[in-house]
């Protein structure tokens, strides 16, 4: 039974989250935050009576938790944030609902807290990759602090990625862990064995260390694929822990993928936001003409250096459009690797350039949410 106090929390929440609405505004943070001032234990207190399940990485955090929110549903009603928002309060909104399954996106920084929180039956970990620094910290570090959690976490099922050496090692001392391989991929910061320090040992994507951290021991084993694919096995792998019946999904339902027309032409987004989810985007097929449109605001990543972590190689024989407010940084790093773009003022000047009727368009986080939403 909810105390008087939590109860209050809720009501003012909720009524704050009607207000902002009618004024015209989403109100997805503002119910959690208050609901947190007013009461400081309320995800704990609400994630009481619920079966959690959470779900994390630096990458396809969002399209995988709307993919397990669909598995669960079959059991029951969920409780799960739409919008994408992963921190404290976004989680507390979510709680908020009376449904027996909570699935949540959690930011990968907020991971140990609300695990320590919600007690969860299920955290699914996707990956651990190298985001932008002035939000997030450098890898091995958030590694190591999921790896405290997970260890501590002894009532918990984790789904683990393990081809990911940093999952692989933030899961290793925990007690319940299914333990999955794709058959093994390179990782941009899995020189060092983030276990040990010992230099890890590669071969064929497959990597080995002397302290005994390697993905070529695992509980479940998948041919190898792309991102969306691994993704919508490790969903199924969560509803299978909860005994929920799989589902079927298409790889462009679990990519943060849009087709829009525009002036008559047909214009293909994908969600382009770190090293990790470019590289996926260029290792897909993509239509002779391309626009990539590059913002350097908070949620994009102040500083542009991280582009050079991106290979731009694939972009070489295609007709490559650059625009957004850093499309300079953008045209430069891409000029240094034989690709000769063409400069627009906006994308509206960018796609009446294109003469093709199907276009590309890698899109920067700010820039792909007011083109398509």
């Amino acid at each position: 039974m909810l105390s008087p106090r939590l109860r209050f929390a809720i009501a003012v929440a909720k009524s704050a989250s009607a207000a902002s609405k009618w004024i015209g505004n989403k109100g997805e943070t503002l119910p959690g935050r208050i609901l947190l001032a007013i009461e400081p234990e309320a995800i704990s207190l609400l994630a009481a009576g619920k079966e959690v399940i959470l779900i994390s990485g630096t990458n396809g955090k969002t399209s995988t938790t709307r993919a397990v929110a669909s598995i669960v549903s079959q059991l029951g009603e969920v409780a799960t944030s739409g919008s994408g928002s992963n921190l404290a309060w976004g989680a507390a909104n979510a709680l908020m609902s009376p449904a027996p399954f909570a699935v949540l996106e959690i930011d990968e920084l907020h991971l140990p807290a609300i695990i320590a929180q919600t007690d969860p039956s299920v955290v699914l970990l996707l990956n651990l990759t190298r985001d932008q620094l002035h939000r997030m910290h450098e890898v091995k570090r958030v590694a190591d602090r999921w790896h405290v959690e997970c260890t501590e976490a002894t009532n918990t099922i984790f789904v683990a990625d393990i081809d990911d050496p940093f999952i692989n090692y933030a899961t290793v001392n925990a007690i319940n862990v299914v333990r999955v391989s794709f058959g093994g991929r390179s990782h941009p910061d899995g020189a060092v064995c983030p276990r040990c320090g010992s230099y890890l040992t590669w071969l064929r994507g497959n990597y080995s260390c002397t302290c005994g951290l390697t993905n070529k021991i695992s509980d479940a084993k998948f041919k190898k694929g792309s991102a969306a694919y691994r993704n919508a096995i490790l969903a199924n792998l969560v509803g299978e822990v909860v005994d929920a019946p799989p589902i079927a999904f298409t790889e462009t339902q679990l990519e943060r993928t849009v087709v829009k027309d525009f002036a008559g032409k047909t214009a293909h987004f994908r969600l382009t936001k770190n090293p990790a989810s470019w590289t996926e985007a260029l290792s897909a097929e993509l239509h002779p003409e391309v626009i990539l449109v590059l913002n350097a605001r908070q949620v994009d990543g102040i500083d542009t250096s991280w582009l050079w972590d991106v290979s731009f190689a694939a972009l070489r024989g295609h007709s490559v459009i650059v625009c957004g407010e850093r499309a300079l940084d953008m045209a430069y790093r891409i000029h240094v690797e034989g690709v000769e773009p063409v400069l627009a003022n906006s994308f509206e000047e960018a796609i009446s350039l294109c003469k093709r009727s199907d276009i590309s368009v890698l899109s920067a986080y700010t820039a792909f949410f007011e083109l398509v939403m």
